[in-house]
């Protein structure tokens, strides 16, 4: 039973040495078949966690800052304006590239 198993996993396979392209995708979402409109808000709600990510990891870091040195910042715009917003805005940006690239390459080659 195996032999013909294998016999028929090999007559599955192409005749060309080329392999079909492997279907992108994210913790088992298909993004390549994910339009404009989808992966501009992917790419956005990507920033904002990151965003939340960084500005909890930052408040902690200000806090332990602060403890460490006796200074008082009891004013969090540190860590909002220059650690979370910038890392936030990087992260848009990159998952906003990524994301667009792959909506680009599918448009251009009418892979519809």
């Amino acid at each position: 039973m195996t032999a013909m198993t294998s016999a028929q996993n090999i007559s599955n396979q192409p005749l060309s040495g080329r392999a079909e392209p492997k279907e992108t995708t994210i913790f088992s979402i298909p993004i390549g078949r994910l339009g404009f409109f989808s992966r501009v808000l992917i790419s956005g709600a990507c920033g904002f966690l990151v965003f939340l990510g960084t500005f909890f990891l930052a408040i902690i870091g200000v806090s332990i800052y602060d403890s460490a040195t006796g200074k008082s910042m009891a004013n969090l715009n540190i860590a909002y304006l220059y650690i979370a917003a910038p890392v936030g805005i990087l992260a848009l940006l990159a998952s906003l590239t990524w994301l667009m690239t792959g909506w680009a390459r599918r448009k251009l080659s009418s892979a519809e």
